[in-house]
């Protein structure tokens, strides 16, 4: 095929809609729509009830004639995202299914696979969420989005795990994750996709994932560019813990659920019905001190991903971004969702619990004086010292180390700069523009924005296909300069349904210097 595509460009599909497949199990059946074809609820693991319980995953069982894969899979256990609501969906612990959305007919060549780790703390969220079916048709890509185990049944770390399992332990849903890598290294080709051409690309703690995976030698090779979104890999909540405090933070978890003699703790544990083990405190996000995060474990995980970055040989080409008023979001769900409106008490309470002997600095430099309400002065240090400055730092080191980056700052406002509730580019709010549903309701953009969310889906999609998300002639997104003694900071592509603009000051705007003195 010529044209579009000898530029470089998507080539646009050949009508002939292949909406039944054999994959590793069996044969399924999709379902198209909006120029896609979507296969929901794919099982790329077994089930992990009973002694599967925190377990690393193993192959799905195959299935006789044809699977319908109409519609996704239960969400992996996991509490409300609001406190006191329930999950959005159906749960299970068979929920190890994985979601993947190809253009509705046969391409001229192999598409990009790109495979999104969702968000939620690592404690609730699911690939039923997102629907990426725009990005998908428009762009020519392969969206796959697999569900991995959340909050103890994903990480919690005890001796005894380790102990049966290799020194595998608190790595459970990054294990998951790459059980899903290799389901679609191995059958890429079934969907019309490129396996040699995967991209990874996650929000929040399916951005920590992304960074953990530079860090797990297992996920090698099964990936070959990363996006990282509002989940940085350098001096971040979600970055992996080390085994002693994870183990510790296992066993009072454990303890709360009256499993506390390490005798029986894991048998204990197993037994205990799933609700049991999510009615505890400790499964509830929180976003300055998180339980359940991944454990550098040393058998999955063997280092930081911060060290891991200085040793990829690969020099993996990444998009690095965080979201121009983050904190909005977690101010929402840690405030408002349960009934407070913060006050000069509150402000001071959060930064306190959260930062420690830095926390009065911190609170001369954020003074409430500043700031319309004590709710945007808490915003402002969330968006900055758990986000902002982490993706600079996460750019800085990529960067002198070889990788090829492009930075940016989401600023669009979804509900406007002046909403009580999520003002400004809150956290997850480049979400609605990347994807075509979320919760699944359709997201109706329209004018300008509506353009601008073609415009993100074309970066992200370009990104994938070529390692460079500007498309031939069009170069607007620069990336990090090399190191040099006249300029250690890159630029960053403000995004803007108005017009997106090259900024250089993003660290002045967000007292990066005043962050990296906090001790670590």
């Amino acid at each position: 095929m010529t044209g579009l595509s000898s530029l470089g460009m998507p080539a646009p599909a050949v009508a002939s809609p292949l909406e039944q497949v054999t994959v590793t199990g069996g044969e399924i059946a999709g379902s198209a729509t909006h120029g896609t074809i979507g296969f929901l609820g794919i099982p790329f693991a077994a089930s992990t009830t009973g002694e599967a319980r925190f377990g690393s995953p193993e192959p799905a069982p195959s299935w006789p004639g044809i699977r319908p894969a109409h519609s996704h899979g239960p969400s992996c256990p996991q509490n409300g995202f609001v406190p006191g609501l329930p999950p959005a969906a159906p749960t299970s612990e068979d929920c190890l299914t994985i979601d993947v959305y190809a253009p509705d007919g046969v391409p001229d060549r192999p598409l990009p696979v790109m495979v999104f780790f969702h968000g939620g703390g690592f404690t609730t969220g699911s690939n039923s969420q997102y629907t990426p079916t725009r990005m998908v048709a428009d762009n020519d890509v392969i969206v796959a989005i697999p569900n991995y185990r959340l909050g103890p049944f994903g990480f919690l770390s005890l001796p005894e795990l380790a102990a049966e399992s290799g020194g595998a332990t608190g790595t459970i849903g990054i294990q998951d994750q790459q059980a899903a890598l290799r389901w679609m290294r191995d059958n890429a080709r079934a969907f019309g996709g490129d396996p040699a051409n995967v991209t990874i690309f996650g929000e929040s703690a399916g951005g920590g994932s992304v960074c953990a995976h530079f860090a797990a030698p297992a996920s090698d090779g099964l990936f070959h560019k990363a996006v990282v979104q509002s989940g940085s890999c350098v001096r971040s909540p979600m970055v992996p813990g080390g085994r002693d405090e994870s183990f510790a933070r296992s066993a009072r978890y454990a303890e709360s659920v009256g499993c506390g003699d390490p005798a029986t703790r894991l048998s204990c544990l197993r037994a205990l019905p799933a609700a049991t083990l999510l009615a505890a405190p400790a499964v509830e996000p929180d976003e300055s001190a998180p339980t359940w995060v991944p454990t550098v474990d040393g058998a999955v995980i063997t280092r930081q991903p911060e060290a891991a970055l200085r040793r990829d040989d690969r020099k993996t080409p990444l998009i690095i971004g965080s979201n121009s008023n983050e904190g909005a979001q977690l101010v929402a769900e840690s405030e408002y969702a349960r009934g407070r409106i913060p006050d000069a008490a509150s402000y001071a309470g959060y930064v306190r619990r959260t930062f420690g002997p830095y926390a009065d600095a911190i609170l001369d430099r954020y003074p409430i004086a500043q700031y319309p309400s004590p709710a945007a002065a808490q915003s402002a240090v969330v968006t900055d010292g758990l986000f902002a400055c982490p993706a600079l730092w996460t750019s800085h080191l990529a960067r002198d180390t070889g990788h090829p980056v492009w930075q940016y700052e989401f600023d669009q406002a979804p509900f406007g700069a002046a909403d009580p509730l999520l003002p400004g580019a809150f956290h997850s709010a480049e979400l609605l523009y990347l994807f075509t549903g979320i919760m699944g309701v359709p997201v109706p953009w329209t004018g300008a924005s509506a353009a601008f969310a073609e415009r993100m889906q074309r970066w992200w999609s370009t990104f994938a296909r070529v390692g460079d998300p500007n498309e031939p002639g069009a170069q607007q997104w620069q990336a990090w300069p090399a190191p040099n003694a006249e300029r250690t900071d890159g630029p960053a592509l403000a995004m803007r349904a108005t017009h997106s603009t090259m900024t250089d000051d993003f660290a002045l705007r967000h007292n990066c210097a005043f962050w990296s003195q906090r001790p670590q």
